[in-house]
């Protein structure tokens, strides 16, 4: 029981409105009230001048409420109402329309010399009335806005926990392979060239027989350790500063040529930008081209970046695979999302079945 007279209590109120909305809402049910007093009069002048003299009369009358709803916008602001007050105030409202009305009746109708239109009742209980009315109104027009605007404010503090935690990704994900590539380039590199300096320590005591067959092994371990645990490196975190990422692209897709296809179209401005855009930039080619060729399967992808007229950036990765008119998420289109969101930009996907697949990314 408890519970439902709270609840019923938190739609009561109270809430935030607006002055002009009460003060049009109240001027558009008083028009409706004058509407039955117009056919008194002949169509023509005689009831277009009653109209405009009610309107008129209205909309003076309103005034004082109107005025004093502002007051009260400026009191509570940056405050939170107490439902009592607000049931004070409500009930100050009802009670300055009323004496508006006694008023125009008293001085206004007399002076305009026209049909007494302002209806009213025992003082007493058209209060409670009134009262009564803008309470359930008040409540009723602005609950839904009350439970619209609590559900934006959810939407915008999931919306920076999901831009955090993107965030999070991305620095977790770059250290991990910051360190990957360390660990590759120190420790690995140094121990293979240990390893194929002791082979070739050890070739010089065998026979020619045995250095014939060690010495294509001493020459693959070098190739593993200056060609390919160095290029890995280098896709573990591209030397952005030093190739640029023309560069760090055409290597990343060297490892898939000449099998896939690949033309860029990158713009040499590009390497203008600052670092953290640039990484972002590679990542997402890095993932957008794996992809085209796990999922694909493409033969050619087209990989462009270029500025535009508002010193934003466009990106566009397009392949020949199949499409699809379903899109499944995956860890490479999470981590495109991650570096979109960072980089502040949006992406739009264009697929379908047998049309390829087209990914325009916007980085303001």
């Amino acid at each position: 029981m408890r519970d439902k007279f709270l609840k019923f209590k938190e739609f009561l109120g109270p809430y935030d409105y607006r002055a002009g909305f009460i003060y049009f809402t109240i001027l558009i049910f008083n028009l409706s009230n004058l509407r039955s007093f117009t056919f008194n009069y002949e169509f023509g002048w005689a009831r277009i001048e009653f109209f405009l003299l009610g309107l008129m009369t209205y909309m003076i009358l309103g005034l004082p409420l109107y005025l004093s709803l502002r007051l009260l916008q400026l009191f509570w602001r940056g405050k939170p109402k107490v439902f009592k007050l607000y049931l004070l105030e409500l009930l100050g409202g009802s009670l300055i329309t009323l004496i508006s009305i006694k008023a125009g009746q008293e001085f206004l109708i007399p002076l305009l010399k026209t049909e007494n239109f302002l209806m009213s009742g025992v003082f007493l209980g058209e209060l409670i009335t009134r009262f009564i009315f803008a309470l359930f109104y008040v409540a009723i027009t602005h609950n839904r806005l009350r439970a619209l605007a609590y559900q934006l404010d959810m939407s915008t503090q999931l919306n920076k926990q999901l831009k955090n935690r993107y965030s999070q990704l991305i620095d977790s994900d770059e250290e991990i392979r910051s360190n990957a590539s360390q660990l590759l380039h120190d420790r690995i590199q140094s121990k293979l060239m240990l390893s194929a300096a002791k082979l070739t320590r050890i070739s010089g005591m065998l026979t020619e027989e045995g250095k014939l067959g060690i010495q294509p092994v001493i020459k693959e371990l070098e190739h593993i350790r200056s060609i390919e645990v160095r290029e890995v490196s280098q896709l573990l975190s591209p030397n952005l500063a030093g190739e640029g990422l023309i560069g760090a692209c055409e290597n990343l897709c060297r490892e898939y040529q000449p099998e896939v296809e690949f033309i860029f179209d990158i713009s040499q401005e590009v390497e203008e930008i600052e670092e953290e855009k640039k990484l972002g930039l590679y990542r997402i080619i890095e993932q957008a081209v794996i992809n085209s060729i796990k999922h694909g399967p493409a033969l050619k992808v087209t990989i462009s970046v270029r500025r535009t007229s508002k010193d934003g950036l466009i990106l566009e990765i397009a392949d020949d695979g199949p499409g699809s008119k379903t899109l499944k998420p995956s860890t490479g289109t999470i981590v495109i999302d991650a570096w979109i969101s960072k980089l502040g930009g949006r992406k739009e996907i264009k697929s379908a079945s047998g049309a390829g697949y087209s990914l325009q990314v916007f980085i303001p």
